[in-house]
């Protein structure tokens, strides 16, 4: 988040907002929960020593869709979505060997979120855009986010669908934050509800043709495909005695184009995604500094995996997804 939309954050009176707590430290606000905001996310320089310490030589950036800035009405997303996307280019220019960059895109308006993307690719030279899962939840919801595809699929772009909300599930204009939907163990209760959401938007890339028409973009999902590797082998079984001789769910996944990063999650997720999805699907994804890259370095590093799976997850299919980006 650059220092100037934070700044903006704070001075805002609804979520998204910046609260200065008056024990010191910040929270940022978003349309559901929190998450405590410290200089790890606007201080680039502190990012780079980080993950220079850490052994990471590479980093794509991008505006969470979580936070609720790009969900936003239009007229209150564009300013903030433009002020992102010309300070990450800044970045970028800044660093070509450190960082590549994702637009945000005022998604209430997708007339207003086209323009934005192709400002962002022709002028800026961002490698790409971020789209919330929630946008991908159904087939139908899908296809009212094809103008965008159809950007990326033109100009060969990279789509990275990450947790994040539409702009109709946005809380009523006022100054209160929507109720969390959990009255009891609210956090693990969300984890478990990102990941479910997470898994929907696979089945809408994975099973249908929905990305067939737009062969030249290219996709990651974060979080490992959410509970999609748990519960692949289930979605067989129901096949085979409900649809038999109809191809199997599981056949999807590898012949898939689709990429999952493994952000957040462990080594024991990472050793099933690598069974269910194979290795070559997989890209390293720290969501930093919402959660520590360093611990996404250490389940790498703890996941029983061979040495070439742990080297392509690292490093190799990375290169191989950026490579074409980092040309254009």
């Amino acid at each position: 988040m650059p220092p100037e939309l934070a700044q903006h954050l704070r001075a805002r009176t609804r979520a998204p907002r910046i609260e200065r707590l008056p024990a010191g430290g910040e929270v940022l606000h978003l349309p559901i929960g929190s998450l405590s905001f410290s200089s790890g996310y606007t201080d680039i320089d502190e990012r780079m020593r980080f993950l220079g310490d850490i052994g990471i030589d590479m980093q794509l950036l991008s505006l969470p869709g979580l936070f609720g800035i790009d969900s936003l009405p239009a007229h209150e997303a564009q300013p903030l979505v433009r002020l992102f996307n010309e300070q990450v280019a800044q970045v970028c220019q800044r660093f070509p060997q450190r960082f590549l960059g994702l637009a945000a895109l005022p998604l209430a308006d997708m007339d207003a979120a086209c323009a934005e993307l192709e400002y962002c690719v022709r002028r800026l030279g961002l490698c790409g855009t971020i789209l919330p899962v929630n946008g991908f939840l159904t087939l139908e919801e899908a296809g009212r986010l094809a103008p965008v595809l159809r950007i990326a699929d033109a100009l060969k772009l990279h789509i990275f669908v990450h947790p994040g909300r539409r702009p109709d599930e946005l809380p009523p204009d006022s100054d209160e934050q929507a109720a969390l939907p959990f009255t009891d163990n609210f956090l693990p209760r969300q984890a478990l509800a990102v990941q479910s959401q997470v898994a929907s938007a696979m089945i809408t890339l994975l099973f249908s043709n929905f990305l067939a028409d737009y062969p030249n973009a290219s996709v990651h999902v974060a979080n490992l495909g959410g509970t999609l590797p748990m519960v692949i082998e289930r979605m067989d079984h129901a096949a085979r005695l409900r649809a038999p001789g109809e191809p199997l769910p599981s056949a999807r996944l590898r012949a898939s184009r689709v990429h999952v990063d493994c952000s957040s999650l462990g080594p024991l997720a990472l050793e099933l995604a690598v069974a269910v999805f194979g290795a070559d699907k997989i890209v390293i994804g720290t969501d930093c500094p919402i959660f520590r890259a360093d611990w996404t370095l250490e389940a790498v590093g703890k996941a029983r995996i061979s040495d070439a799976d742990r080297r392509a997850i690292l490093c190799e299919n990375a290169k191989r997804l950026l490579h074409p980006l980092r040309a254009t």
